[in-house]
């Protein structure tokens, strides 16, 4: 079978697809996450998270729980939370000009400035390669374009068992305001899951210290800060959560240069 150029997933029926077909279609798409698509198609994303998983300390078994995945990227997460037994709901921003930029809306508008079609930009890079994991997959993840900040009742559901939000906290210019949106759509006694990458203090370990990435430390102007372990703990509990522990460390590399992110994993209680 020849696939036209500008072909989608749902054009096909996905049975009948060969693995070589299956992977020139999903190579439109930019892919953060590396998707095991079935058929021996594992796209190359730009992070496999698969040998990493139990640092996150998940529950193996998450049948009957409500999750919530939040920036869920490719849904490598989303996923596998539906594969363990979860009802998933999954959010994301709806375009590549929604992120924190580092400069605000004179960086946004340069951006919007260097880029012609906005909509397949968006595509390709930010919605596509979810969208056609999750057809791919015949998943029943609910997927949700939500800003972080704007996570409620009203536009994410809820309350959640659980909530995964993974290497985010970097991106955003106010994590305090994040955490709290997390925390009012969780159930009592619910399980907040964070990810961060995280910076070695530990001189001074004894206080909850942050540092700025900034334009210095990220020419693309889409970091902003990276926490110590103290600073991560009392940021949760500072936007309501009761009990927060560090329950992992690792380094996770980025598969396009091999460059290494020291990451935490904090376990917060509503």
């Amino acid at each position: 079978m020849q696939i036209a150029e500008g072909s989608k997933l749902a054009d096909f029926e996905v049975e009948s697809l060969s693995a070589r077909q299956l992977r020139e279609l999903a190579s439109e798409y930019y892919w953060y996450h590396s998707i095991d698509l079935g058929k021996g198609v594992i796209t190359p994303g730009d992070y496999d998270m698969r040998e990493y998983l139990d640092f996150y300390r998940f529950p193996s078994d998450m049948s009957g729980m409500k999750v919530l995945d939040v920036g869920r990227g490719s849904g490598f997460f989303s996923f596998e939370f539906e594969r363990r037994g979860a009802e998933v709901t999954a959010t994301e921003i709806g375009s590549f000009f929604d992120w924190d930029f580092v400069g605000g809306e004179a960086e946004r508008d340069r951006r919007l400035a260097e880029i012609g079609d906005v909509e397949g930009y968006t595509r390709r890079h930010i919605t596509g390669a979810f969208d056609f994991a999750h057809m791919a997959l015949a998943s029943k993840v609910i997927p949700k374009t939500v800003n972080v900040y704007n996570i409620s009742p009203t536009t994410v559901g809820g309350p959640f068992d659980l909530i995964f939000m993974g290497s985010l906290t970097s991106h955003l210019r106010d994590c305090m305001r994040a955490f709290e949106r997390l925390r009012n759509v969780i159930r009592p006694g619910g399980l907040c899951i964070i990810a961060s990458p995280s910076i070695d203090m530990s001189p001074h370990e004894a206080f909850a210290l942050a540092v700025l990435v900034g334009p210095t430390g990220d020419p693309d102007r889409r970091s902003w800060w990276i926490f110590n372990k103290r600073c991560l703990i009392e940021m949760l509990q500072c936007a309501g959560f009761g009990k927060a522990e560090i329950v992992a460390e690792f380094v996770l590399p980025l598969a396009r240069t091999g460059a290494a992110c020291p990451h935490i994993v904090a376990h917060a209680t509503a």
